[in-house]
Parts: structure tokens; sequence; C-alpha cells
């Protein structure tokens, strides 16, 4: 979410069912009801991009969107990871990463002091062989200026969101067990690992309120699956709003895939509600629940109803 006078969200969007095709940065504007694709200018040559998770962080006043760019292919360890001003709607390219603890990034997030935080499905970005036999190989790679990239953390299996708030970090696993919370260390390396929830199949990950993150998961792996290779199939979602301390959870959204499939990400927006998803070319907009005085530290089960 780009803030100030009109606030704006920025997505991240590339054709997942035909990974070979390059994607875009869009901008949409909810006050205005406007959706447009911010135009990039200045990458190197040859270059395409095929964006995955991203970060928009302010710095004195000018704006820069990280992105997780990936190789023709998902089953790869050529991925790179992009940085970019923002210019009104206009992407200025900044710096281009690089590095083999790219192996199979998912999602970025940047700290106050500029670490930068990737996420990395697998440790091997060219195998498939840690997804089939569920292995917990997957790593948080970190970069920081005039070092260059290390390992920060380990042992995850698909680790997926991250979200960063001071010295404390949250990473979501879709095939471990919950969300993961870090302490973050004077050199970068993520210590103190505690398992914050036992919610399963976890994608994305985002600040809700003070206090709280929203995650997205899965239901159904065979679920998705098909829904990758059917547009027609169903993919039911479920995005959970988690209190950061205790791990309670409760329930804001669930479909079970006639209104929305596969949601990967959900972002709030004071009353509102914006989730995209993985495969199909759209978002939904929601009113947020518990607005009219539901404790949200509190367990529910019954999900709020969509719209």
């Amino acid at each position: 979410m780009q803030t100030g006078e009109t606030p704006r969200l920025l997505i991240s969007s590339h054709d997942r069912r035909r990974f070979v095709r390059p994607g875009d940065i869009y901008a949409y504007t909810p006050s205005a009801r406007e959706m447009v694709v911010l135009k990039r200018t200045g990458e190197p040559e040859g270059f395409r991009l095929r964006p995955h998770g991203i970060d928009l962080v302010q710095r004195q006043g000018r704006w820069w969107l990280y992105v997780v760019s990936h190789d023709r292919e998902l089953i790869s360890d050529q991925h790179s990871l992009m940085i970019y001003e923002v210019d009104g709607d206009t992407l200025r390219f900044h710096k281009q990463l690089l590095s083999p603890l790219l192996s199979a990034p998912n999602d970025v997030a940047v700290a106050d002091n500029g670490d930068i935080y990737v996420t990395n499905e697998r440790r091997d970005g060219a195998s498939i062989i840690e997804w089939l036999l569920l292995q917990q190989k997957a790593t948080v790679a970190m970069y920081r200026a005039g070092q260059g990239w290390q390992l920060a953390a380990e042992g995850l299996a698909i680790a997926n969101g991250i979200v960063i708030d001071g010295n404390t970090v949250w990473v979501t696993q879709t095939l471990g067990e919950g969300m993961v919370r870090y302490s973050r260390q004077a050199d970068g390396k993520l210590a103190q690992a505690t398992q914050l929830t036992s919610l399963s199949l976890l994608d994305g990950l985002s600040e809700s309120r003070p206090g709280y993150l929203l995650a997205t998961s899965y239901p159904s792996l065979i679920g998705l699956g098909l829904h990758w290779q059917r547009q027609r199939s169903r993919a039911r979602t479920v995005v959970h709003e988690v209190n950061t301390q205790s791990g309670s959870h409760r329930i804001v959204f669930s479909d079970p895939g006639t209104g929305i499939n596969a949601v990967s990400s959900a972002r709030r927006m004071g009353d509102r509600l914006y989730l995209g998803q993985l495969f199909d070319p759209y978002l939904l907009n929601c009113p947020w629940p518990g607005s009219n005085g539901n404790p949200a530290d509190s367990r529910d089960d019954k999900p709020a109803a969509n719209n």
C-alpha cells in the first residue's frame, strides 16, 4: 500500500499458467476505481520481469519497490531481486541483485536499516524433490549493503510470506507447521525461532493492524493443483487474522471458489479487504469484518460473509 493523499495498492501480476510470459506491476486507486500498468524504464537489456513477492518502502520522501523476479521457468535457480524507484506511474530501475542464495525466491521484506530478506521455497531451485518429499530445506536469504548475501534462516518447508516489524520477523510455511517468529540479530541473521500457530498450508502474509497479521491459506493442495491446471476447477481459500504475540487467530474470509480462487495475498485498507489470487486476473474487494465491535483477538471459526 502506497500511502498519501490518494492511497493506492501496488500489485504484482504474472500469468502463472503461462510462466514464460512476462508480467507487470499494476497500481490500483480505490477512491477512483482506477487500475493502471506502471511503466518501467532503465531495465537491463533483454530483461523480462516475471514478478512474485514485492515490498514497498518509503525513505526520505521517496518510494522504493522491491520485486522478486523469476526466470522463464519456476523450476530454476536463475532468479533475481529488482529494485525500482516509484515515480508517479513510472518505475525507474535502480538495481538488480543476483545470488545463488536466491534459489527459489517467493517473497521479500525490507527492514528499517535497509536489510533485505527474501524467502526461498526450496534450497535447490532447480529440483522438485524437496516438494515431493516434504523436506524442510527452505531458507531465508538476507542482503546487506556492502556485505552482500548470506543465509539468515534455514530448516523451513516452503518458506512463503514474510513481514518485518523492527527486530521481529514472521515467516509463513506452506508445508511446514504454521507461522514462525524470529528475532533479528545484529548481523542480520534470524534466531530464537518460535512456532506461532499450528495453521498449515499458509501462503501470503501482511500487516492487518498493530499486533495482528493476515495470512492466506489453502485447505486443499489437490484443489489448488487442479485449479492451476483447469481454470474452471475451484480452489477454496481461507484468510486468517493472527495475533502476533499469542498466535490466536480468527477467520476473516472464506470462499469455496465461487467468488475467488486460490487467494495468495490479502491486504487491509481501512474498512476494506482486498484479495489477490494465484492464477485468475482480478482482485476481490470486501468489507472488513469485525467493524461492528467483534473482538479481533478472539477465535472465530465462522467466516465473515463475502461480497
